[in-house]
C-alpha cells in the first residue's frame, strides 16, 4: 500500500469522526459513495452535490458536512 492510498483509507475510514468543517477530495467522496470522479463532478452539475471549495488554482475540496448530506440523500 502507498503512503497517499493510506492517507486515503485513513481519512475514510475516520469520516464518522471528522468535523463537519474537515475537508475531502474528490478521490475521498468517490470511496465514501463508491462512484467514479466523473460521476462526482456529473453530481456537482446536476445540483446533488455542492459545488466544491477552491483552496488553489486547481485544488478543490468539499466539506464533510456537505458529504454527509449528500451521502443522507439530503439536499444540499
Amino acid at each position: 500500500m502507498t503512503k497517499q492510498s493510506t492517507a486515503l483509507s485513513e481519512r475514510v475510514r475516520n469520516f464518522d469522526n471528522l468535523p463537519d468543517d474537515a475537508l475531502l477530495d474528490v478521490r475521498d467522496v468517490g470511496t465514501l459513495v463508491s462512484r467514479s470522479r466523473a460521476s462526482i463532478w456529473r453530481d456537482v452539475k446536476a445540483g446533488r452535490l455542492p459545488q466544491p471549495i477552491s483552496i488553489g488554482p486547481k485544488a478543490r475540496r468539499w466539506r464533510v458536512a456537505d458529504v454527509r448530506a449528500y451521502l443522507n440523500g439530503g439536499a444540499v
